[in-house]
């Protein structure tokens, strides 16, 4: 599992959570990985017939030289692009107007040149066309989809709310009221104190320790003047990324690019964030609350998407924790004890800080012996690595299981621009499975002795912590 900065702690901890459930129903309908049939998910595959022999295109726009990657697909009447604005994200707000990121995701969306908030969503609807746009941790990203039929309706919808929003005061005082429910609601929800606490407790005074959401008294203070100067300053063609899939020309797409975004700025005025000093000295932090279920959150450094080890630990995250119920820890964990629904984790790519993120949950009464399950997976993993066999299965699973993440033409158009983004080449959808299919057993043990580092595991707990749980987790 990866996770990109454009998604926040809790985000990345759902889809931990969500993923046990999903490796559950796999594990029914494929078998456990290590007896996996790489011939058989393909064939039960609806994009069996999708190798990406198609040679992804770099478009230049006429007049702006706006850039895009297109993977075009006449078989598919969908349009899908996925546009970033790179080093826009909430960790580069000024701390004084925290929050301004996630109100825009809504003001984006609350009207624009003639449209009011009702008339501009109508006209999507009536059109079939879904736009959306998400603040992440390092990006501000957004997304179209569209029929081609309905293709010139959808364009000039985007180019209007990227150009002409109305920001009126109504509608921003109703997404300020969405916002200060969604804080009050992080504080009612023990996986949201969690990930907030966690982001604290290793970044400390850093950007990326914040809430994504800002804070009740800055958001306030947030005018509709702001909102039109944060868009100045943080979207224009200099720091823009375009990813484009389904039936559409690169001529059509160049006419597109300079129609829709030529109206940006040619260069952008960001905040660069710095590098994040997180402290990984190793530790354990406990949050009191009363829950049913005791929810744990660790960390420890990982690599960077263009980092020569990243197949590697890739791979060795993958036979450790990210493969559901067929990892090493939820075996020992969940299949062998009994202990936690779920266990697992995953590669975070923040771009400041990249790391590698884990959680579980389990009753009080478990939580202790789940913890030293952990500990002890953890350091056998870096002192012994994976079994050849382990090493094998992954990567079958890995390279065969590939195709099912393009369930839909928008995540296509998704990759491209993080192709873009990482710098990852054209050719990458070819070259992709030939990367994972080259690592060896011995580069994902060295790997899993130098990233598996104990000495550097952070851990932050929410829930019951008993004197007789504590006393079990220390013996």
């Amino acid at each position: 599992m990866i996770r990109r900065g454009r998604r926040n702690s809790y985000r990345f901890l759902r889809r931990l959570l969500a993923a046990a459930v999903l490796a559950y129903a796999a594990y029914y309908a494929y078998g456990r990985w290590f007896v996996f049939n790489p011939d058989e998910i393909l064939e039960s595959s609806v994009l069996k017939e999708k190798n990406f022999e198609t040679e992804v295109e770099e478009v230049v726009s006429p007049r702006y030289k706006i850039k895009a990657y297109l993977y075009e697909d006449k078989t598919n009447p969908i349009i899908s692009l996925s546009f970033i604005f790179k080093n826009a994200g909430w960790s580069s707000e000024d701390a004084g107007k925290a929050g301004i990121s996630a109100l825009l995701e809504q003001m984006l969306l609350s009207g624009a040149g003639d449209y009011n908030e009702e008339d501009f969503n109508e006209k999507l609807e009536n059109n079939a066309i879904t736009i959306g746009f998400s603040s992440g941790k390092d990006d501000f990203s957004g997304a179209l989809l569209t029929t081609g039929e309905n293709s010139p309706v959808a364009y000039e919808m985007l180019k209007l709310a990227l150009s002409e929003p109305r920001f009126e005061e109504d509608d921003i005082r109703r997404a300020k009221t969405r916002l200060t429910e969604g804080l009050k609601q992080q504080q009612e929800q023990p996986g949201q104190i969690l990930s907030l606490a966690f982001a604290k407790e290793l970044y400390g005074s850093h950007p990326y320790g914040r809430n994504p959401l800002g804070q009740a008294e800055t958001a306030d203070k947030i005018s509709r003047r702001d909102l039109a100067a944060f868009m100045r300053k943080n979207f224009s063609r200099g720091n823009l990324i375009v990813g484009t899939a389904g039936d559409i020309s690169p001529e059509e797409l160049g006419s597109v690019l300079d129609d829709v975004f030529g109206v940006l700025p040619e260069s952008a005025n960001i905040n660069f964030v710095r590098e994040a000093d997180a402290d990984f000295s190793p530790r354990s932090k406990d949050i009191p609350l009363t829950t049913a279920q005791n929810i744990a959150m660790f960390a420890v450094p990982g690599v960077s998407r263009n980092d020569a080890d990243f197949y590697p630990l890739y791979v060795a995250n993958f036979i450790f924790g990210g493969s559901g119920l067929n990892s090493r820890l939820s075996q020992a964990a969940r299949e062998n004890e009994g202990l936690t629904y779920s266990i697992g984790t995953g590669l975070a790519l923040d771009e400041k800080s990249p790391t590698i993120q884990g959680s579980f949950s389990a009753t009080p009464e478990n939580f202790g012996r789940v913890v030293q399950i952990l500990q002890r997976e953890w350091n056998d993993f870096s002192k012994n690595g994976a079994t050849a066999s382990e090493v094998r299965e992954a990567k079958d699973y890995l390279i065969a299981s590939y195709n099912l993440r393009f369930a839909a033409i928008s995540d296509i158009a998704a990759i491209m621009a993080y192709m873009q983004r990482d710098n990852l080449g054209r050719d990458f959808l070819q070259k992709r499975n030939d990367y994972v299919r080259a690592v060896s057993v011995e580069q994902v043990n060295a790997v899993a002795a130098k990233y598996f580092d104990n000495n550097k595991l952070v851990r932050v707990n929410i829930g019951n912590f008993m004197k007789e749980f504590k006393e079990q987790e220390a013996r």
